[in-house]
Order: structure tokens, then C-alpha cells, then sequence
């Protein structure tokens, strides 16, 4: 989630495999992995469902991955829609 509190640390090399995150979009308290062990899966998968969201992902192409820490894995991803 943009803004969370440990978003630096989840983006980085970190030796970390997940991180505990806070952050005023999710509501409440996350557990994530960490872009690393992300960016190492062999097959990555986003699922959107919605026009926000197909938007918001679409935006997110767009920004700094400090903005969109979707941007760590979308490259390699495969989307899949769901209106």
C-alpha cells in the first residue's frame, strides 16, 4: 500500500521474506512479502476487479514505485480483469 510505514524497507533488498505494514488505504494492520521474495515467484499474478481499479493499476504504470509499489512486480505480472 502506498504510504505504509515500512514500505521503504519492504521495497528494498531486504534479506526479509515478509513485513508486517501499516497504512491509512488498507483499513488495518498487513502482513505482505517483500518485493524481493515477489519479484523472484515464477509466475506473478494481479487480479482487478472493477473500472476504479483497472484505473487506479493503470495509473499506477505510471508513477514511482515509492507512489505505486504495485510498479515492483507489474512488469513481470500478468493481469487478469474482472469487471
Amino acid at each position: 500500500f502506498p504510504g505504509a510505514d515500512r514500505l521503504a524497507e519492504a521495497l528494498s533488498s531486504t534479506p526479509r521474506l515478509i513485513l508486517p505494514l501499516r497504512a491509512e488505504g488498507a483499513g488495518e494492520p498487513r502482513v505482505t512479502l517483500t518485493a524481493p521474495v515477489l519479484r523472484a515467484a515464477i509466475k506473478v499474478h494481479v487480479l482487478i476487479t472493477g473500472a476504479d481499479k483497472r484505473a487506479a493499476i493503470e495509473k499506477a504504470a505510471t508513477l514511482p514505485i515509492e507512489k505505486a509499489p504495485i510498479r515492483a512486480v507489474l512488469d513481470q505480472a500478468v493481469v487478469h480483469w474482472a469487471e
